[in-house]
């Protein structure tokens, strides 16, 4: 070692390369904090415990493969290696890989991915459209190659073969397998829109496998993929134990692909039979309906009314005969009586007149031309004219000279 001091540079660049000899390849457990991501795609944040804090940086080519959204106040396991930035003079961990502590990256990627979805209202229940009743025409998204498609056409040519299918190949696992089914959707429903192609439903298949041969149906494209489909799409993963993403969002769940198939198509043995016997109880149904009418016929015949129809109308007839003759009878009997009440009537009448009397002698005088009878001589004078009225007859008679009467 030599008197000559060493500069700042140099010093640094010691210690830097001290560092990345001694500490290389390790791991360390810590909480995130302060996490920064820059414009170029790099990655910054604190790695801390109780004691101690430690800056890391994860450059942006391992920054893309993470398979979760890392986050503040996530425990992680971070590996790499120190290195000291110079311009600041401090140490850092230059994170190559990541993942969440006690649990795996992609299970908590999909715990993220479906808590975002379900914030989207992707797994609303609301949203999801029911199956067609007899669909006519059907698309698979399957491998070509796997047994998946083959169960679902052989199931669908045995439930329902009236409908067409059209069998549109995709990968369903490995790199990339995500965005074919997802292009694959995407396609099918451009197709339907245009009305080249119409369909009643899109089956997605796969026929098993294990949770990481499963992970193309828990992405987010094929998501959004079948969320944006206008024809109802059926999920047959065939995985009962975990329910991928494309299950959640997916009109229709089927534990299995050719569940999708009978989901969606009816047996048409059963509608058949269903037909036959619906047949039969019509056939029945009328039969005995047409006896009960030639019953209730039979019975209508049998009626005197309907047998001897203007027997009735006759005696309708005599009884409007009697009714006349009544009529008349009462309508003369009355008249007779009220003739009879008038003559009486009459007769008293005439008995209380004043002009009976004069058939006894006696006479009636007034003035010519008075209207009142005359009761009293001093009532005329010389030269009147008087009118008396006899029993037959009048005479008229002048005044000659006045009468005194004491």
């Amino acid at each position: 070692m030599t008197d000559e001091p060493l500069t700042v540079s140099e010093l640094t660049a010691t210690i830097k390369g001290c560092l990345e000899e001694q500490f290389a390849g390790f791991r360390v457990a810590g909480e995130v904090t302060n996490l920064t991501r820059a414009a170029s795609g790099h990655v910054y944040f604190t790695l801390r415990d109780s004691g101690a804090v430690l800056r890391c940086v994860m450059w942006r080519g391992f920054a893309l493969r993470l398979k979760f959204d890392l986050r503040d106040g996530q425990q992680v396991v971070a590996g790499g290696s120190l290195s000291l930035y110079p311009q600041r003079g401090e140490y850092q961990l230059i994170c190559e890989s990541l993942e969440p502590k006690g649990i795996g990256a992609a299970e908590l990627a999909l715990r993220q991915l479906k808590e975002k979805l379900l914030k989207k209202g992707y797994f609303a229940p609301q949203r999801k459209r029911p199956l067609p009743l007899f669909p006519k025409a059907v698309a698979l998204i399957a491998s070509p190659t796997g047994a998946a498609v083959r169960d679902m056409l052989e199931v669908l040519a045995h439930r329902w073969p009236l409908a067409r299918v059209v069998v549109r190949a995709s990968r369903v696992q490995g790199d990339g397998a995500a965005q074919e089914i997802a292009a694959a959707v995407a396609l099918l429903n451009r197709l339907h829109k245009l009305n080249y192609l119409p369909l009643c439903a899109i089956v997605i298949g796969r026929g098993g496998g294990s949770a990481e041969d499963l992970a193309a149906f828990n992405e987010e494209c094929v998501a959004d993929a079948v969320y944006a489909s206008a024809v109802p799409v059926v999920s047959a993963v065939g995985h009962e134990v975990d329910v991928s993403v494309c299950d959640l969002v997916a009109d229709y769940r089927a534990l299995t692909p050719s569940q999708g198939i009978m989901a969606l198509c009816p047996d048409r043995s059963e509608i058949v039979d269903g037909l036959r016997e619906r047949a039969d109880r019509m056939r029945e149904a009328m039969t005995h309906r047409v006896a009960l009418g030639r019953q209730r016929l039979d019975h209508i015949a049998a009626r005197p009314a309907v047998r001897k129809p203007l027997d009735r109308v006759r005696a309708l007839e005599q009884k409007l005969d009697d009714t006349a003759a009544r009529l008349v009878k009462a309508a003369k009997t009355g008249v007779g009586r009220k003739r009879d009440k008038l003559a009486a009537a009459s007769d008293q009448l005439q008995g209380l007149s004043p002009l009976h009397v004069l058939g006894r002698g006696y006479s009636l005088t007034r003035k010519q031309g008075a209207g009142g009878l005359l009761r009293d001589a001093a009532e005329v004078r010389p030269g009147d004219v008087l009118v008396t009225r006899l029993a037959t007859g009048e005479v008229t008679s002048v005044v000659a000279e006045g009468t005194d009467v004491r």
